[in-house]
């Protein structure tokens, strides 16, 4: 949908109609095309400045037996747009003096010890050289069971390096692992307790780690293809998490219980994008008090080029990605995984920022209609803000 589009659009309207509301519709419209060619049950996004939301809408259906709508307060899972929520962490310990961004990781994490030269930056930009592990990145806690702590989850990470630190920048969850358990250990909290106090409540975010009573109600149900290969991974890797986590069939598509993933630092926030967009609003406006203005700057300045994301192929800063389309530059994080695609959004000279959620995966299908997604949203900015 390109702004000669959208134009198009306002002029052919129904007398009375206008034009932001034209717009609205004929977004919902694009939002729909993109779901429905993907078998998306559900989707919801906000735009924000830095002074508030100023649109939002919900498409689609947040539970397809119930057939309850999607909307801007409808709750999903982040996954690794957390990772720009764990950086901030970090820059605030070290705002506070409790770390140094050139800090050995092995001074807080011993583990790290066989990495030597590996650096905090090194780990917020993704250059530190390590590998994954697929079954600690899926490994996911059922609704009764008891989430495992940062060092728990970092156990089941190996702590390999098939590269030396610095050299290039290789998307890694590995990564925000060891940053999750450095918060832990370098502010004496653990992890989701020290984000719940200084990052969350803050900016006023009722998100959380795991889904509260008052956020059931609101929960969007996430579905996964019957053949997807994530699905099948699961069901070979660990077995007994497959076995608990999908909890009827509906068609082609499986639907998801309730669950929280168990390395909280790299994925593991829930919450609504109108909450998310806050934390975009805070990015906009120099911190906020969350962040101060030079580290909120730090972390949206490229570190090192490199292609980390799915469209973001510029470079990284800290926590964010770098793009381009066209003339204009956004900084992003996609996330994804069982059920659920995210995507936080900004583009600094347009001072907008764009948070999106669907209940569906299909790396990297959903993705990429993310990214198309919030550039119709950006090219329809001038209607709706």
């Amino acid at each position: 949908m390109n702004e000669r589009a959208i134009e198009a659009d306002r002029r052919a309207r129904p007398p009375g109609l206008r034009a932001s509301e034209a717009v609205d519709a004929r977004l919902r419209e694009v939002v729909q095309d993109a779901m429905a060619s993907l078998r998306v049950p559900g989707c919801s996004i906000a735009l924000t400045t830095a002074s508030g939301v100023a649109w939002s809408a919900g498409v689609g259906f947040a539970d397809l037996r119930s057939l309850r709508p999607a909307r801007p307060d409808t709750i999903y899972h982040l996954f690794s747009g957390t990772k720009l929520f764990t950086a901030t962490a970090v820059l605030q310990l070290a705002e506070q003096g409790r770390l140094g961004l050139d800090d050995r990781v092995a001074k807080f994490v011993p583990e790290a010890a066989s990495t030597p030269t590996l650096s905090l930056r090194h780990l917020l930009s993704h250059q530190s050289g390590l590998k994954d592990t697929l079954k600690a990145l899926l490994a996911v806690t059922l609704r009764g069971q008891t989430a495992p702590t940062t060092l728990e989850a970092l156990r089941r990470y190996r702590l390999v390096a098939a590269r030396r630190p610095g050299e290039r920048v290789e998307y890694r969850n590995v990564n925000y692992a060891l940053l999750g358990e450095v918060v832990t250990r370098a502010s004496g909290l653990e992890y989701r307790d020290y984000m719940t106090r200084h990052v969350l409540k803050p900016l006023d975010l009722s998100a959380g780690f795991s889904l509260a009573h008052e956020m059931r109600p609101h929960a969007a149900t996430g579905y996964i293809g019957r053949w997807d290969p994530m699905r099948l991974a699961l069901r070979v890797l660990l077995p007994d998490v497959a076995r608990g986590l999908y909890a009827g069939r509906l068609g082609g598509l499986m639907e998801l219980g309730e669950f929280t993933l168990d390395t909280a630092a790299i994925g593991g926030l829930v919450g609504s994008v109108t909450e998310f967009a806050r934390f975009l609003q805070m990015q906009l406006s120099g911190g906020a008090g969350v962040l101060g203005p030079q580290s909120t700057r730090l972390m949206q300045t490229m570190a090192a080029e490199g292609a980390a994301g799915i469209e973001s192929r510029v470079g990284v800063g800290l926590g964010w990605k770098i793009g381009r389309v066209a003339d204009r530059t956004f900084l992003n994080h996609e996330g994804g995984g069982a059920g659920f695609t995210s995507e936080l959004r900004l583009y600094p000279e347009a001072g907008i920022g764009i948070a999106l959620a669907m209940n569906a995966m299909r790396m990297p299908h959903t993705m990429r209609a993310a990214h198309r997604l919030c550039e119709a949203v950006f090219e329809a900015r001038h209607y709706l803000l």
